[in-house]
């Protein structure tokens, strides 16, 4: 099947998607990875959504395509960071950058492919090395996005 046949579009729709965001500006600590809870649900396709835990739990195991982004305050100084975790470990999901000169805010995002069986939980960390605390920055109404998307079995 092709991706122009109609079989094929209506076989992928209604695929688990789940979409978790948050617009809280949360304090991150000097030099602590901290997980980021995620608070509203923008879809969930699959009952994936955690507003309790702050993630997103597998329902159905597969391939999925997993996105994250963060937005950090104005701060120029120390590097940033963001992890996916999966079942409280660090997914290969990431990226890490130098704080960005004053005047713009260092936004980060990472995406990839995770296999995923039933209970896997997926979360946000972030870390900052400031020297202080430092926080989320709302950027397009929100601070934190995490993302899952079924892709195949």
């Amino acid at each position: 099947m092709a991706a122009g046949d109609r079989a094929y579009w209506s076989d992928i729709v209604g695929r688990p998607l789940c979409l978790m965001t948050t617009m809280a500006a949360d304090p991150i600590p000097n030099a602590t990875y901290t997980q980021v809870p995620l608070t509203t649900v923008s879809e969930d396709t699959d009952g994936m959504a955690s507003i309790v835990g702050g993630g997103i739990y597998c329902r159905t195991a597969g391939l999925f395509r997993v996105g994250a982004a963060v937005g950090f305050t104005l701060q120029s100084s120390g590097s940033r960071a963001l992890v996916v975790y999966r079942d409280g470990t660090a997914a290969r999901v990431g990226v890490a950058v130098p704080a960005t000169p004053s005047g713009i805010s260092s936004r980060l995002s990472a995406s990839g492919l995770i296999r995923l069986t039933v209970g896997d939980y997926l979360e946000i960390f972030v870390w900052q090395n400031s020297g202080g605390s430092l926080s989320l920055y709302n950027q397009f109404g929100f601070t934190a996005v995490l993302e899952a998307e079924w892709v195949s079995p």
